[in-house]
C-alpha cells in the first residue's frame, strides 16, 4: 500500500514508531478504520514492519483490508489484549524507541499501552509526526475532496429550494441530508441550520425553532469515500434588512480578502489577519468570535488552523476553510465559508455557489 510505504519512509531516518488505533490517522495509513469500540486496536508501523493487535471479534474483517505486508496479533474478550501488546512491542522493538501515539487513542488503551512500554520508550503525540503529512494532499485526495464539495453544493441548493415560513430548522435538516445521499455521499459531517437569532450561535445545533421571515444561516458538510466538505451560506425569507445586508457585505469582503491572501508560502496567520483586518476596521472585531479557518480531508477540522499565532507555511495541495463572520448575540450572525486548495499562483476554491444573500421570497 503506498501511503503505508510512504509512511515507513518518513520513519526510516527516526527511531520511531507509529501507534496508530481507530480513527482518521488509522484510516490515513490504510485506507480504512476498524471498529472501535472498549476492545483495544492498535496498529503499530516502523520503517521496516507493521503490526496490527486487534480483536478476536474484528480479526477477520482486519485481514481483508489490511495489506499482507501487515503482521495480525489477536486476542480474545476472555484473555484481554495485555499478552498482544506485549507481542507487538516485542517484535516492533528494534524499529524504534519513540512512539508517536494517536492523538484521540482511548485512555483505558493507553493505560494499558503505557505499563508495557513506559520503561522503555518515549511517548509523543501522533499528530506531531503525521499532521504534515496529512496537509499536504495527493491527487486521489484532491478529487475526494472535490467530489466531496460538488456533493455539497447540490445540496446547499436543495436548501434554497426547499426553505419556507413555517417549518422547522430540524426539518429542513433532514432534506439536506437526504439530499446528502441522493447525490452519493457516504453519509453526512453535519448540518447547522440556524434561523433567526439562532444564526448568532456559530456552532447551534439544530432544533424544533419555526423559520420566521429573516436569516437562515446554513453550515453544512458530508463525506464521499472517506473525505469531508464544508460551506457556509446564508439565506433570508422576505426582504434583507438594511443592517443585515450591511453585515453580510463586510462578511463577504472579509472571505474575499483570506482567500486572496491564500498562496503558497504565505502563513496561516497572515491568512487569518487578511479576513480579520477587514471586519475589525468596520468596528465588528469584538464580533468575529473564532478562528478564519481549519483544514480539512479525513477529518473535518485537522491542520492547518487559519489563525494569529501559527506562523505555519502553507503548502501547495494544502486545504483549508475560510470563514469569517460577525455574530451579533440576540440578533443575528452571518458567516460565508468556502474550502481552498492551495495552488501555485493562490488558490482555487472548491464550492461554486454564490456567496450573496439567498433571497427566499414569502
Amino acid at each position: 500500500m503506498a501511503r503505508l510505504e510512504h509512511i515507513q519512509k518518513q520513519l526510516a531516518s527516526t527511531d520511531a514508531v507509529l501507534v496508530l488505533g481507530p480513527g482518521d490517522d488509522f484510516r490515513y495509513a490504510a485506507d480504512w478504520s476498524p471498529h472501535g469500540d472498549e476492545r483495544l486496536t492498535f496498529l503499530w508501523i516502523g520503517s521496516q514492519d507493521a503490526v496490527l493487535v486487534v480483536p478476536s471479534v474484528n480479526a477477520e474483517d482486519a485481514r481483508r483490508h489490511m495489506p499482507q505486508a501487515v503482521s495480525i496479533v489477536e486476542f480474545s474478550d476472555q484473555k484481554g489484549p495485555d499478552a498482544a501488546v506485549r507481542d507487538a512491542v516485542k517484535r516492533m522493538a528494534a524499529s524504534g524507541q519513540t512512539l508517536y501515539v494517536s492523538d484521540d487513542a482511548r485512555f483505558d488503551h493507553g493505560q494499558i499501552l503505557f505499563g508495557v512500554t513506559a520503561e522503555h520508550h518515549h511517548l509523543k503525540l501522533a499528530s506531531s509526526l503525521l499532521a504534515p503529512m496529512r496537509m499536504v494532499k495527493d491527487p486521489d485526495e484532491v478529487r475526494r475532496l472535490k467530489a466531496s464539495q460538488w456533493i455539497n453544493d447540490r445540496a446547499m441548493e436543495t436548501a434554497y429550494a426547499s426553505i419556507r415560513e413555517g417549518m422547522t430548522e430540524v426539518e429542513l435538516q433532514d432534506i439536506i441530508r437526504r439530499a446528502f445521499m441522493a447525490n452519493g455521499a457516504d453519509r453526512e459531517a453535519f448540518i447547522i441550520v440556524a434561523a433567526g437569532a439562532n444564526s448568532a450561535m456559530p456552532h447551534h445545533a439544530s432544533d424544533d425553532t419555526v423559520i420566521h421571515p429573516g436569516p437562515v444561516l446554513l453550515d453544512i458538510g458530508c463525506y464521499k469515500e472517506g473525505y469531508a466538505s464544508d460551506m457556509t451560506r446564508v439565506a433570508y425569507l422576505g426582504a434583507p434588512q438594511e443592517e443585515f445586508v450591511a453585515v453580510h457585505s463586510i462578511v463577504k469582503q472579509s472571505n474575499e480578502a483570506g482567500r486572496r491572501a491564500a498562496r503558497p508560502g504565505a502563513t496561516a496567520e497572515s491568512v487569518d489577519l487578511a479576513a480579520r483586518r477587514v471586519i475589525e476596521g468596520r468596528g465588528f472585531g469584538e464580533y468575529f468570535v473564532h478562528r478564519t479557518g481549519h483544514g480539512i480531508g479525513l477529518s473535518v477540522h485537522e491542520p492547518p488552523s487559519i489563525m494569529e499565532g501559527n506562523a505555519l507555511e502553507l503548502p501547495e495541495n494544502a486545504f483549508f476553510s475560510v470563514e469569517p463572520g460577525i455574530y451579533l448575540p440576540g440578533r443575528f450572525g452571518v458567516r460565508l465559508e468556502d474550502v481552498v486548495m492551495v495552488t501555485p499562483d493562490g488558490c482555487e476554491v472548491l464550492s461554486h455557489l454564490s456567496r450573496d444573500i439567498h433571497v427566499v421570497s414569502r
